[in-house]
């Protein structure tokens, strides 16, 4: 191992860290700041204002390179920049814009850097094959959309084709848009919401009570309250629902219910691992055939047979999954 890569293992800054050193010597050329633990480091004499003397308190910003005598290379005119770069980056976010210098080209796409950052920006997202064939890309200031993010990696995936998409303000998962609808079917609507972004209600989104049919529910060209549930970072695919602007009724009956209720119900459905029972309240509950048996690997439809009625115990109830588990009384059978 080299001298220098041994000090600068036992250093205990890193590149981009912020430190206050105090400053030992002024040169002609450069300025020596100790750092504490026994450590220099020097920036660039011109960085210097001529209000600092030796002995003064001063803020520098670890570059993470060494000189040759094994001293830290810092600058001091970088921190400001620094500071404000990292404000950027807190603000950094999937549909954030940004503007990155290509450096490098490669099968996929272009390459650059934004503030520590590597950028991709892939063939793909471009907004033409004209624009990724041009023979002037690299060293190109690029502004675009930041569409995957990955802030331990540092690594920043980006298009251009969402800049066309400049007119939709920007809405998240929960955002409550009025809308018009414009398209109706029996099964799922077309939305254009009020941030210009076009959007998707599904009849599964739309009641909580069973409808056949959207055009039962709501009219063409009218306006409506609807809420985001899903969406992608160029609001190509937006999804909204009406019925989760409601509270689901079915919350009130599980609040009826504790573990150690006996409940009573119809098996529904059989399947491998056990029997889907419908409760008399509404409510849909599960009997595990494994928990229900003294007996390794019995067929459900030994246990269970599909009508029946059945009593069962609460073992396991989860009110935001919906989700009730039955240990059944198999010697009260069909009640």
């Amino acid at each position: 191992m080299k001298m220098k890569d041994f000090d600068i293992r036992l250093t205990q800054y890193n590149r981009g860290d912020i430190i206050t050193g105090t400053i030992v010597m002024i040169g002609e050329k450069e300025v020596v700041v100790a750092l504490g633990g026994l450590k220099e480091g020097v920036f660039p004499r011109e960085e210097l204002d001529s209000a600092f003397k030796i002995g003064d308190a001063i803020l520098v910003l670890v570059t993470g390179e060494i000189d040759d005598k094994g001293c830290l290379v810092l600058t001091h005119a970088g921190v400001n920049k620094f500071l404000e770069e990292k404000e950027k980056l807190k603000a950094l976010k999937v549909g954030s814009e940004l503007s990155f210098v290509v450096s490098g080209i490669n099968n996929f796409g272009l390459l650059g850097d934004y503030m520590g950052y590597r950028v991709f920006l892939p063939f793909s997202q471009c907004t033409n094959l004209d624009f990724v064939n041009k023979d002037n890309l690299i060293n190109r200031e690029i502004s675009a959309i930041v569409i995957e993010l990955n802030n331990i990696k540092k690594s920043i995936v980006c298009s251009t084709k969402l800049l066309n998409n400049s007119n939709v303000e920007p809405v998240s998962i929960g955002d409550v848009l009025r809308g018009t609808v414009v398209k109706l079917e029996d099964k799922f609507a077309i939305v254009i919401l009020e941030n210009g972004a076009k959007a998707k209600l599904s009849i599964t989104d739309a009641s909580y009570e069973h409808i056949d049919s959207l055009k039962n529910l709501i009219k063409l060209d009218e306006q409506y309250d609807f809420k985001i549930i899903d969406c992608n970072a160029d609001y190509s695919r937006v999804s909204v629902g009406l019925k989760q602007l409601k509270a689901n009724p079915l919350d009130e009956k599980y609040d009826e219910l504790k573990i150690g209720d006996i409940v009573e119900g119809t098996i529904v459905k059989i399947l491998p691992a056990g029997a889907v029972i419908k409760l008399d309240n509404g409510l849909t509950a599960f009997a595990s055939t494994k928990l229900n048996s003294d007996r390794a690997n019995v067929m459900t439809h030994y246990l269970y047979k599909l009508n029946n009625r059945i009593k069962g115990e609460i073992i396991y109830l989860n009110k935001s999954t919906h989700k009730i588990n039955l240990l059944t009384h198999k010697k009260q059978e069909n009640i």
